[in-house]
């Protein structure tokens, strides 16, 4: 049964890809010509970091692990003074924990999800019979009293938006660039590199003859295009990754994780199911996690992008499947005495 097993998993893998680019295709081309009356700066007009900015910086994605493990409050009691980008999944619950980013990084061109990481004026209408949040361990007390956090966060963002600066894809939704001009934060744009520029139909190619912005490649995800930001932009010489599970904790049901619905709807017999998920154990402290062939997929670009860099990361998200042998894991504690 094994090798069936395998195969299933890694021929739906093999699809995620394609999928996801027929899925957002028009999406990008769509929001990158509605957004390029907006863009006055590119990431390549960012000012050079200074100091302790830039000898080190903390990569912090959304991953359940930032609340499993408390990372941002035991970042903030450090004292850590070197540069922190986080993705737009963690810059409320950032706020909330004391601490205020350099850099907010946007990807996702979804019109009603990601806009409620920034506070969403039409929440109730947005949120309106769809559980994607719900069901996933992200937010829980988010989950509690969504209205009124929801009410919460918007304040938050206006009152502290304009000390961080947002690194933001051309494929973002309108709602969410009015929101990061509502709250002041100074914009600075790329391109999501979606596939092969030298292609002629390519979607990469024809974002960048709307805006000619510069072209990340971003592995399918925020956080790793935060990753290729923080080495490739910033070149910054030492990055710890937080928050980068790309898994699940063992605890969490199946149905609950990120792209369930889709995978079901993909594979039209749900006796196939079962076998689209592997499992890991973390070698820090032996925890078992699992993960599906979408962020199989993310781990596979991620490890593959990291492999021709010469990038001193390390993974201190104390969990998840994001390890091999190139890619050290420590803990976060090490890695912030090591920059304190």
């Amino acid at each position: 049964m094994a090798a069936p097993q395998i195969a299933q998993f890694d021929r739906v893998v093999d699809e995620i890809a394609q999928i996801g680019l027929n899925l957002h295709k028009n999406a990008l081309v769509d929001h990158a010509r509605s957004n390029v009356t907006d863009v006055k700066k590119s990431i390549r007009d960012l000012p050079p970091l200074k100091g302790k900015k830039a000898r080190s910086g903390i990569v912090v994605s959304a991953g359940p692990s930032v609340h499993r493990r408390n990372s941002l409050k035991r970042i903030l009691e450090s004292g850590y003074s070197g540069t922190i980008i986080v993705v737009d999944g963690s810059y409320i619950r950032s706020i909330n924990a004391g601490i205020i980013p350099d850099f907010v990084m946007t990807l996702d061109p979804h019109p009603k999800r990601i806009v409620r990481w920034f506070g969403d004026h039409d929440f109730e209408i947005n949120s309106a019979n769809d559980d994607y949040f719900a069901r996933q361990d992200l937010d829980i007390e988010f989950r509690k009293n969504s209205i009124e956090q929801n009410k919460q966060n918007i304040v938050l963002v206006n009152k502290f938006g304009p000390q961080t600066k947002a690194v933001v894809a051309s494929s973002a939704p309108r709602n969410v660039v009015g929101r990061l001009k509502e709250s002041g934060m100074d914009m600075y744009w790329w391109n999501p590199l979606v596939d092969d520029p030298n292609t002629p139909e390519s979607i990469t190619r024809e974002m960048y003859k709307i805006n000619r912005l510069p072209c990340l490649n971003t592995g399918g995800t925020v956080g790793t295009a935060a990753w290729v930001f923080a080495h490739s932009i910033l070149k910054l010489p030492e990055i710890a990754l937080v928050g980068m599970d790309l898994g699940y904790y063992w605890d969490l049901p199946k149905e609950k994780t990120q792209t369930f619905y889709e995978l079901q709807h993909h594979l039209k017999d749900e006796n196939l199911l079962e076998e689209c998920f592997k499992d890991f154990e973390f070698p820090l402290t032996k925890e078992k996690f699992y993960t599906d062939p979408t962020y199989f997929w993310y781990r596979k670009n991620f490890l593959e992008l990291f492999a021709l860099s010469k990038s001193r990361t390390f993974n201190c998200t104390e969990g998840g499947t994001l390890f091999d042998e190139k890619l050290p894991c420590v803990t976060l504690d090490d890695f912030l005495k090591r920059n304190a």
